[in-house]
């Protein structure tokens, strides 16, 4: 198997989509075929200044032409070292890791074929230890999977235990909600998580206790899933439209995603 790789573009995420979105098309992705799990490749727990391997393994792939995966990392605890696929599409493949700064997304496209397998592992990633516990910091926040007929194919995620040590792995978003903003109380910077069970345009408006708009973010169509992760949720930065730090106190903000509406609450402190 030969595997056309390339360097990590830092903070070009809609550049994996368009690779996908040019060999398969683009639709909206449904949940409860496919099951994707991220495992160690050992059970041995790796020390500190050691590397380790993971294992993005798939269970119901027959058929699929290409994949997406996203892991999220604490850059404090482990070092993104590198990404491979594993051979699951069983043809040459073309392959494109990007790099962020606490985030990895994967992207490979068959270049001929589709997986033949059932069960089987789509990439490896290695990363050196920083800190002790390194399973602990890495989660999938996003996996797409196509077929070649420019269909995106259904997926889930499950949770696993590993020497102790679980793999956060979230669930895909079954309805759509608002989550608490984190840090909050904060100061100047906030990050403000919310799910998408569908796609829809999203917009995030803040308001000051008074009622008066203070900033309107327009996040564009979201494909469905989960963004709570920093390198995911919305974020503000203490800033008002005209670019001004807004003053200690109360304020309100509101999502919009298509029919969906939903408001909370967040303290500034300086």
């Amino acid at each position: 198997m030969k595997t056309q790789s390339f360097k990590s573009f830092s903070g070009k995420i809609t550049f994996a989509l368009l690779i996908l979105a040019c060999c398969f098309g683009f639709t909206a992705i449904s949940y409860g075929q496919a099951i994707i799990s991220l495992q160690p490749a050992t059970i041995a727990v790796p020390q500190v200044g050691k590397s380790f391997t993971v294992e993005v393994n798939i269970a119901g792939g027959k058929g699929m032409a290409g994949y997406q995966v996203a892991v999220a990392f604490d850059p404090t605890v482990v070092r993104y070292v590198s990404a491979a696929d594993a051979g699951y599409l069983n043809s040459e493949v073309f392959a494109v890791p990007l790099l962020e700064a606490e985030q990895t997304t994967f992207v490979v496209a068959a270049l001929g074929g589709t997986a033949t397998k059932t069960l089987g592992t789509l990439a490896t990633m290695t990363f050196e230890v920083l800190k002790p516990n390194p399973f602990r910091s890495l989660h999938l926040t996003e996996v797409i999977l196509a077929d070649a007929d420019a269909e995106v194919m259904g997926v889930r995620f499950i949770q696993n235990n590993v020497n102790r040590a679980e793999l956060t792995i979230p669930m895909p978003a079954n309805h759509t909600s608002l989550m608490p903003n984190y840090p909050n109380p904060f100061n100047p910077e906030t990050w403000i998580p919310y799910q998408l069970a569908t796609p829809a345009d999203v917009t995030l408006t803040i308001f000051s206790s008074d009622g008066q708009l203070v900033r309107t973010l327009a996040l564009g169509h979201q494909p469905a899933g989960v963004y709570q992760h920093k390198t995911r949720a919305a974020y503000w930065d203490g800033r008002n439209d005209i670019g001004e730090r807004v003053a200690s106190g109360l304020y309100f903000y509101t999502l919009t995603a298509g029919d969906f509406a939903a408001t909370g609450k967040m303290l500034i402190l300086k």
